[in-house]
């Protein structure tokens, strides 16, 4: 059962005491009671540990977007900074039977750090660094250790933890970072903007306009420390939410994983993958398959951009990626086996892209089930999803209706 936090506005920072009218737990509040309940997420099955599973959310479109910088330059001293620090992806996800497409620009955080024994200044980019830390800071939001806070100027979501509890996240998974790591991830993340501009398109239902949406913000929007000198793991965080991620868990736009099977693969590719699977593969059972093509998954991971040459060793590169990637998978239990179909070029017949159709295990159907029947009860418990009632008809008036 998740273990929710016991705060009150006396033990927050300093920085924040002042700007608060109240604080409320996820036992007070219905949203975060719902985003922080993993009641019916306990699978049983032979080739897994028959207790809970590590269960944290993952939200709907956004976590599908390129958020975080593969390749280029991940951290830089201000003098060597290039011309162009912003950079700029397409968006193109469909979700839910809506079609998410534009573009998403990520602007770096200025970061006081040490090198070579001095503090200077850098440009750092969110990087699978920084993944690792945003993962582990919602898994323990999930688990409990989430407030709503009541600031003068509005109400947001705050994560409330120590750096002790968010580097045994981070270990538990294999990914241990020493604290001063850990500080400077969150305050990347605080530090770096996120600038969106996309359209939505109701699939299902052409009857309804498109919808256009331009936002601008933090990957977190603001960070605060307290404690003693020399407390270490013991220093208490609070990291607030940016409004789009609040948004998000006021409308239930968010589903259940199992953080412990994603994080734990070493590979940031694989990692990615394994999220998008319990993410969109919501259907996974036996027979049914799940493709895409290799350039386009590429570009959404964040590996290449749509304007990039594809050279053959470069093509051959990314195979060899996406490979090693489905070999992890298989390992992990999430697919059973996949094919590759070439796409040539209908004029000179080279080779220029992949289909991968991937075929899930049973293990992972019966977790998916779970997670959907899981899902579908958040849903019903917070209103999204209605439940039909039974109308009851008496034994007199029914016979009246079967005479007619």
């Amino acid at each position: 059962m998740s273990r929710k936090v016991n705060i009150s506005v006396d033990n927050l920072p300093d920085s924040l005491r002042g700007q608060i009218h109240g604080v409320e737990s996820a036992t007070d509040n219905e949203n975060l009671a719902l985003f922080t309940d993993n009641k019916d997420v306990r699978i049983t099955l032979d080739s897994a540990a028959h207790e809970l599973r590590a269960y944290s959310n993952t939200f709907n479109h956004y976590d599908l977007w390129g958020r975080f910088v593969r390749s280029g330059h991940k951290k830089l001293p201000l003098e060597e900074a290039p011309k162009k620090t912003i950079i700029t992806r397409r968006i193109s996800e469909k979700v839910d039977g809506i079609l998410y497409e534009g573009e998403i620009k990520i602007t770096p955080a200025v970061v006081s750090t040490k090198l070579d024994g001095e503090e200077v200044e850098c440009l750092v980019w969110p990087s699978d660094r920084e993944e690792k830390v945003e993962r582990a800071l919602i898994r323990l939001a999930s688990k409990g250790k989430i407030v709503k806070i009541n600031f003068k100027s509005g109400i947001q979501y705050a994560v409330i933890f120590s750096m002790n509890e968010l580097a045994q996240e981070l270990k538990a998974v294999g990914q241990s970072m020493p604290y001063p790591q850990i500080k400077e991830s969150l305050e990347a993340l605080q530090g770096s903007k996120l600038s969106f501009k996309y359209s939505a398109t109701d699939t299902k239902n052409t009857d309804i306009d498109d919808s256009f949406y331009e936002s601008n913000m933090n990957f977190l929007s603001s960070l605060h420390f307290s404690g003693k000198k020399g407390q270490g793991g013991n220093v208490k965080c609070v990291a607030c939410l940016n409004a789009f991620v609040h948004n998000m868990i006021d409308n239930l736009e968010y589903k259940g994983y199992y953080f412990n099977r994603a994080q734990e693969l070493k590979r940031g590719l694989s990692r990615w993958m394994m999220l998008r699977l319990y993410h969109l593969w919501r259907y996974a059972a036996p027979g049914k398959t799940y493709h895409f093509r290799l350039l386009s998954i590429m570009e959404k991971y964040g590996s290449i951009y749509s304007t990039d040459e594809i050279t053959e060793n470069k093509l051959k590169a990314l195979r060899r990626d996406m490979t090693t990637t489905m070999k992890d998978l298989i390992e992990k239990g999430a697919i059973s086996e996949y094919d590759i179909t070439n796409v040539k070029d209908d004029k000179t017949g080279k080779i220029i892209d992949y289909v991968y159709e991937m075929h899930p295990s049973e293990e992972f159907c019966d977790e998916i089930l779970t997670l959907n029947k899981q899902n579908k009860r958040i849903e019903i418990q917070g209103g999204k999803r209605l439940v039909e009632a039974v109308e009851v008809i008496d034994e007199d008036v029914l016979e009246e209706i079967v005479k007619e």
